[in-house]
């Protein structure tokens, strides 16, 4: 049976996904918290939804044209509990005229990691996150030959109980302010999510 998605926050309709697909999203859209007020969580996200215990790992391909600052695309992970909303985010980010592979990380608030694209890519990359076998959600960056170079271990997500719910999928986001920048349209090939049965 084909996977069931769902979108959040998305202008168009769920694109087939079975294919190489677009999304397109608004200036003045993110995924970011900062102390000591910043709540932003209206990028388009396209979704499925499984459990912590049962999500295995997600890879997709991501590239654009990317034009302005913090332009960006590639996967989600969103985690609601009672307390919170806790997410993971990886793909590309467009910083100082270059794109460069971003992940960040949302427990409380959100952090930030930029590293440079591999060589053999201009715009664009092919990020995965994983539910490692030592209890950690692991992202990595995959080159053209499969190698997977590390890019972040998110610890806290071995204290999640099995059971809660999850959103993975992939997303974009424009956080440049409405009215100042065009729509960006971000590519995404290959979308892979694989759960437990």
């Amino acid at each position: 049976m084909a996977p069931t998605y769902h979108q959040a926050h998305l202008n168009h309709q769920i694109p087939n996904l079975e294919s190489a697909f677009q999304i397109t999203c608004s200036p003045g859209t993110d995924i970011w918290d900062k102390p000591p007020c910043t709540h932003s969580f209206n990028a388009p996200i396209i979704y499925q939804t499984t459990t912590v215990g049962s999500f295995r790992r997600a890879q997709v391909t991501v590239w654009a044209n990317w034009k302005d600052k913090y332009d960006q695309g590639g996967l989600c992970l969103v985690v609601k509990t009672a307390d919170t909303v806790r997410w993971v985010k990886t793909g590309i980010e467009f910083l100082d005229g270059e794109p460069n592979v971003s992940t960040v990380a949302k427990d409380h608030w959100s952090d930030w990691s930029l590293r440079p694209l591999v060589s053999e890519s201009s715009e664009g990359a092919t990020v995965e996150m994983e539910n490692a076998a030592d209890g950690s959600l692991w992202v990595w960056l995959v080159d053209p030959n499969a190698q997977k170079s590390p890019l972040r271990e998110v610890t806290w997500w071995a204290d999640l109980a099995k059971e809660t719910e999850c959103w993975i999928g992939a997303y974009a986001a424009k956080p440049a302010p409405h009215g100042e920048k065009d729509d960006l349209v971000v590519q995404f090939d290959e979308l892979s999510i694989q759960t437990k049965q």
